[in-house]
């Protein structure tokens, strides 16, 4: 069975108007800002989408060539995780 990001549960997002959204990280006195394509992505980290689909929807919203929307989700994924903004392999996610 292949395993897809997922938010850690226990990190509070809030998207702010049209500016942007705030992710607020586990344990943690720290708030990190995201831009449009960062809420797209993080919205989407619920285990049930892979990169690639991810990266469909960027590159569809942003009109961006799907290659490098790819790079970009991969990319913001391992920033996340280096932040422990991701659940743990391990825990079950309700499909």
């Amino acid at each position: 069975m292949t395993e897809y990001a997922r938010r850690h549960p226990d990190c509070a997002f809030r998207q702010v108007a049209d500016e942007g959204g705030l992710v607020v990280l586990p344990g943690q006195a720290q708030v990190k800002v995201l831009n449009d394509a960062g809420i797209t992505i993080f919205s989407l980290l619920d285990g049930k989408h892979s990169s690639q689909e991810i990266a469909r929807r960027v590159a569809e919203e942003f009109d961006v060539p799907e290659k490098q929307a790819l790079a970009d989700v991969e990319a913001f994924v391992a920033e996340l995780a280096k932040h422990g903004m991701l659940a743990a392999p391990s825990e079950e996610v309700a499909k």
